[in-house]
């Protein structure tokens, strides 16, 4: 197996496969209906004790990072929100992912944590003094999912004026992010915190700066409360296939969630997004490319198709058409079959419509009925799941896999049991025992004593300097 692109995107370093779990704090994940499957236990989602079993879970089984997705939005068809969405919780109901992670911080030593906020509701200063607690609390192992909200309906549920066109939203991002790192990054020096009793200096003033920002959309003026945390900015999570989404990404994002059905159009993506950030002055290897994977082991391929199957005959075609209105505002129901989905066009959530390019709404709508939003979906022995990954990783230059499950925990437990084993086997992730406490988010993605943005991150535009008193 080469060296390059797959191994960090020409930063010409071999870099283990990542591996990230995707759930949400809900009842169903993608695959609507699959909630009342026997296996399944996502319907303890209210419980603690869930979630902590699934923290202890993922760190002994060699996961780098749980990712929780969020959207306070729910679905509406043709002006309201039918039946089936209740009936089969479509989006409805979810709890808050946040207030998850410091308790499952508490009970982990090295899993990582990316959490969903939105530049479109969440103002910039609760939502940085937020993750920088958030950073404090879990020693550097969080992580902020960016994304610019475009639902009519979470709009009427924060009391907001009407939302911007898609472009505008990410104009809106930009701004948020910047005041961000201003505060998150410019309002203490390193070196400000003293905890001196003896003196009972806690903090030097002249370290400490008050930011101002007077911009489009936001206002800030004053002090930042939140002393320098570990990573200072939490690691930088985007998914954005249209174009201004992928510029977005090579400006500010460290890990990028990839949409792919099919190893060119994602070996297509991972060149695009590295090309860019090289234009905006990033390093190679400033980026982190991860796409959707589910996995079904079996005997033989055979009978892992035959459990997959079995899986997907819980699927609820009504609940999975009312999924794909809430993150896209369309509803496939009303294409028409014999149109190409490149007519499709939507101010609403883009990435799950440019994943579908160049197919026609027959294929995509079936497709999306059957699958939800998973990407790759791998059956087969470990030896045989894990011959695929590796020829993925090797043919597009994707860093790592988001992993979705089918049914929580044993989708995960078999993948742990079988697959990690094995990928360890072949070099692609480190031993067990290498993993090793104490390390920031960051680092581990990008390597020891990284556990800050780098100096070609726009975020770094912000720090000060002795020079600066």
């Amino acid at each position: 197996m080469s060296t390059g692109a797959g191994w960090g995107a020409g930063s010409g370093a071999r870099r283990p496969v990542l591996l990230s779990a995707f759930e949400i704090n809900a009842p169903n994940l993608t695959s609507q209906g699959l909630w009342a499957h026997p296996q399944q236990r996502s319907v303890r989602y209210t419980d603690l004790a869930h979630w902590l079993e699934l923290a202890r879970l993922l760190e002994e089984g060699g996961f780098d990072l749980l990712f929780l997705a969020d959207s306070p939005g729910y679905p509406v068809l043709g002006g309201a929100t039918p039946d089936v969405v209740f009936e089969q919780a479509v989006e409805m109901p979810t709890n808050d992912p946040l207030l998850l992670v410091p308790a499952m911080a508490a009970v982990t030593r090295r899993l990582g944590f990316a959490v969903t906020a939105s530049t479109t509701f969440e103002a910039p200063y609760p939502n940085a003094r937020r993750f920088a607690t958030l950073d404090h609390l879990t020693r550097g192992r969080i992580g902020w999912n960016v994304v610019t909200t475009s639902s009519p309906v979470v709009a009427a549920l924060h009391g907001t004026p009407p939302l911007p066109a898609h472009d505008e939203r990410y104009a809106v991002a930009d701004e948020h992010l910047r005041l961000s790192y201003a505060l998150l990054e410019g309002g203490w020096e390193d070196g400000a915190v003293l905890a001196d009793e003896a003196t009972r200096r806690y903090a030097d003033p002249a370290r400490v700066h008050e930011v101002h920002h007077e911009g489009r959309r936001f206002s800030c003026h004053g002090y930042f409360k939140v002393e320098p945390s570990p990573q200072r900015t939490p690691v930088l999570f985007q998914a954005g296939a249209s174009e201004r989404g992928r510029e977005f990404a090579a400006t500010h994002a460290e890990v990028v969630f990839l949409q792919g059905r099919d190893a060119a159009s994602l070996r297509e993506q991972v060149r695009d997004l590295h090309a860019r950030a090289a234009r905006h002055g990033r390093a190679p290897g400033s980026l982190r490319t991860l796409v959707g994977l589910s996995v079904v082991l079996g005997r033989d391929r055979e009978h892992a198709r035959a459990r997959l199957e079995e899986y997907l005959s819980w699927v609820v075609p009504d609940a999975a058409r009312a999924y794909f209105a809430s993150m896209t505002g369309v509803d496939l129901a009303a294409l028409p079959a014999e149109a190409s989905f490149d007519t499709v066009r939507t101010e609403g959530g883009r990435t799950q419509v440019e994943r579908y390019r160049g197919q026609a709404v027959a294929t995509a709508r079936a497709d999306f009925l059957r699958h939800g939003m998973r990407e790759f979906v791998l059956t087969g022995t470990a030896e045989q799941v894990v011959d695929e990954m590796a020829q993925l990783l090797e043919q597009t230059g994707v860093d790592g896999f988001n992993y979705t499950p089918f049914v929580v925990p044993g989708s995960y437990e078999e993948f742990c049991e079988h697959v990690v084993p094995e990928l360890r086997r072949r070099g692609l992730r480190p031993p067990a025992d290498a993993a090793a406490a104490g390390r920031t988010l960051r680092e581990v993605l990008f390597g020891e004593g990284r556990a800050k943005l780098p100096d070609d991150h726009p975020a770094a535009r912000h720090r000060h300097s002795a020079r600066d008193r």
